[in-house]
């Protein structure tokens, strides 16, 4: 069975959000230990957050976003922001739609 491993580009960004995540705990003053009991985790899994550890549960990541209120500021894999699926979608876009014929009506 192969194991995955993310590039250094993913893993770099997932450090970025852990030091994201790890300044908005010390602008609120809060502990490890207290963001740890508001998301329902253990504190090594908050210091494994901030250290940005990818094989953190994505999920994780997100309640702590949800306890700072800081889920609108999440931006992942917007559909408006996904160049390469709108251009792929345009190509398999029709010329010209034509109406179907009602073979109901064919008498």
């Amino acid at each position: 069975m192969s194991h995955f491993s993310p590039s250094e580009t993913t893993r770099e960004f997932v450090r970025q959000v852990g030091r994201n995540l790890r300044l908005a705990r010390k602008r609120r003053r809060k502990t490890i230990e207290e963001v740890a009991g508001m998301v329902g985790v253990s504190a090594a899994t908050i210091k494994r957050v901030e250290a940005g550890e990818s094989a953190v549960k994505f999920g994780i990541y997100l309640a702590i976003a949800e306890v700072f209120q800081l889920t609108d500021t999440i931006r992942f894999a917007e559909p408006g922001s996904d160049a390469i699926g709108m251009t792929m979608e345009k190509q398999r876009m029709p010329q010209r739609i034509r109406k179907k014929k009602d073979s109901r009506l064919d008498f």
